[in-house]
């Protein structure tokens, strides 16, 4: 399979093991056999860690001792268990090396061949297949890494040869992915595996090049867990160790345990330090599907709705077009169901909008009625899980052209999404509600009243249900199962932690050019949600009429060319209400906030682009990608 993502290396690095572990050493004894010798462990060596993390030797070790006059080596073995100094004795005690320089390997196995002036074949074929490490810790078997030490005395102090790179996978959607096996090929073709030479005196190691040797597996049995949740400062990851040296870079196939396969590269070159893990940049792993989430129309015919399984590692979420296959070819995950969720006609039409939708393959066909209106349509697995979703938008919305100095020439629909008119004063002009950074649409009560005052609230749809945002419902897994479900929450919906960059501006700047379409974004094809210049420099020509006509008539582009822009109201964010129906106008921006994310507001007395917290419903315009 063809790479076609990449992923960057972070500066940041850390040594095996913690550095407490390293300010106390086991005692040397003072009287030891003439033919001993002892082994050191450095900060940056071990055979493995214990409980502490501390590095130690374990009863059964072997290593290789080399000098002049035996270039094929001795080996000897250490009772020592569970110690950070270890006394060696020779297997044999025909077989021992006395020159004044002498040079060791440990695993004893990995040294091949013979020594030649201070360099010598080790073989890192052990490295081929390894076990599935998310941190260093106590219990990480870590015996195939092989070491090198010279000593013109008794005292071996050994280096690694080997380093680290640690991939870390967030699975943020917290859909419970499990990975199954990684593996790691070096771009460049770096023998990762294979026997390489090495410098005693340095630890250098020289490796050839060998397509056959240049990959690594680790195999993460049953399957282990990733990081999960909009918390990306808890990540855990795949340790993998490989042989000290710079290299052209890594691609990696990751699969899964139901059996889907990722593919991400490195950026850049990478260079792998002895005894040291470097952390890779964490990747948002994002399985959503088809290219988009809104499907408009104008009358009676089959909306055709892609539902290919597909995934991305792209941190600003948008789509890439990467199916979900197997390492056959063979997609993963496709849908078996479908079924509506909701759907309302215009307040002027009656009867259904959609007809029963019909599955084929990676294709959703969705009759349409020709009546005005929207639905939202699902598809689900065999168990009837609702793995995606998606708005159907029945009306004659149609482009209007905008001016403004912070974002220059662009276009923007006529109306608010899910409108079905553009009248004053007409219930089917105010378009839908969105929680910030959700992808699918609340149904409005079109029948809704204008409340006469204080609290200014009136009832909300009969279509839309709530509940509590928990740490079990407050997921964009638990948000995409349930698209008809509003979370209802103090500040933000997404209680597992606010992923930034479900609507295209995860820097949350207001520059122009700020807005990408994402997966998530609720907008149809060639169109997404805005950034807060969209609204620059309107102004209230005519905000005294704002309560009589219940919206704004503005200028959008300083010649005369009107839209009307409704006072729609909003969904509170932790009550089943909405509020200052008719009163006040909010449509949201892609720009998140600190706490919650901004929104354009407007009434009879002013115009603001403030914040608006994320569990409160909005509707929105959607602008032209030009």
């Amino acid at each position: 399979m063809k790479t076609r993502h990449i992923l960057t290396i972070f500066a940041l690095s850390f040594v095996f093991g913690s550095c407490s572990s390293y300010e106390e050493t086991d005692a040397i004894p003072e009287s030891l056999q003439a033919e001993s010798v002892i082994g050191i462990l450095n900060p940056r060596s071990r055979t493995s860690l214990d409980l502490s993390r501390n590095v130690v030797w374990n009863s059964g070790d072997r290593i290789r001792i080399f000098g002049a006059t035996v270039p094929a080596g001795a080996v000897y073995t250490t009772a020592s268990d569970n110690t950070r100094t270890g006394i060696f004795l020779p297997e044999d005690e025909q077989k021992v090396v006395n020159d004044a320089l002498r040079y060791a390997v440990y695993p004893a196995d990995a040294a091949s061949g013979t020594l030649e002036a201070s360099s010598l074949t080790v073989d890192f074929s052990a490295l081929a297949e390894q076990s599935y490490y998310s941190a260093l810790g106590g219990g990480t078997g870590i015996s195939a890494l092989p070491m090198v030490a010279r000593s013109e005395d008794n005292a071996f102090s050994f280096q690694n040869l080997c380093g680290g790179v640690q991939l870390q996978i967030n699975d943020y959607q917290s859909l419970g992915i499990k990975i199954k096996t990684v593996v790691m090929t070096a771009s460049g073709g770096e023998q990762i595996t294979g026997q390489a030479s090495v410098d005693l005196e340095s630890g250098t190691v020289t490796l050839g090049s060998d397509g056959d040797r240049a990959s690594v597996t680790v195999n993460c049995g049953d399957g282990a867990n990733i990081s999960s949740g909009g918390d990306l400062t808890k990540n855990t990851g795949f340790v993998i160790f490989l042989p000290a040296a710079t290299y052209d870079g890594f691609e990696f196939v990751i699969t899964d345990t139901e059996g889907r396969c990722y593919e991400i590269a490195t950026r850049q070159a990478v260079t792998v330090t002895a005894g040291v893990v470097s952390p890779l940049k964490p990747l948002l792993l994002t399985l959503y599907y088809g290219s988009a989430n809104c499907y408009r129309t104008t009358g009676a015919g089959n909306v055709e709705i892609d539902v290919t399984p597909y995934y991305t590692f792209d941190e600003k979420l948008t789509h890439g077009n990467l199916k979900c296959l197997n390492s056959s070819g063979v997609a993963v995950g496709l849908p078996t169901q479908s079924r509506i969720i909701w759907q309302q006609p215009a307040s002027d039409e009656s009867g259904d909008v959609i007809s029963t939708p019909s599955l084929d393959n990676t294709t959703l066909r969705v009759p349409t009625t020709g009546k005005k209106g929207n639905a939202v349509v699902a598809v689900c697995d065999s168990e009837g899980t609702i793995l995606w979703s998606y708005h159907v938008w029945v009306s004659d919305a149609e482009d209007i052209a905008w001016k403004n100095e912070a974002l220059g020439n662009f276009h923007m629909l006529d109306r608010n999404l899910g409108a079905t008119s553009t009248t004053q004063k007409d219930p089917n002009a105010y378009g839908l509600f969105y929680q910030w950074g959700r992808k699918d649409p609340l149904a409005r009560n079109l029948t809704a009243q204008r409340p006469s005052g204080n609290p200014y609230e009136s009832e909300p749809s009969a279509l839309e249900q709530v509940l509590e945002a928990t740490a079990e419902t407050g997921t964009i897994a638990y948000a995409t199962q349930h698209p008809y479900t509003r979370l209802l929450a103090v500040n933000d919906w997404q209680i597992a932690g606010s992923i930034n960059a479900l609507w295209g501006n995860a820097d949350g700047t207001i520059e122009e050019g700020t807005g990408v379409k994402t997966v998530f974004d609720p907008c149809p094809a060639g169109y997404r949600v805005p950034e807060e210049l969209a609204y620059a420099g309107l102004t209230d020509k005519d905000k005294g009429n704002c309560n009589n006509q219940y919206g704004h008539m503005f200028d959008v582009d300083g010649n005369g060319t009107t839209s009307y822009f409704p006072t729609a109201g909003y969904l509170e964010k932790n009550k089943d209400v909405i509020k200052y129906l008719e009163y006040r106008g909010y449509l949201w921006t892609n720009v998140p906030g600190e706490t919650g994310s901004y929104y354009f507001y407007y009434n009879n007395a002013n115009l603001n682009r403030t914040g608006l917290d994320r569990a409160a419903g909005c509707p929105i315009r959607c602008i032209k990608i030009e």
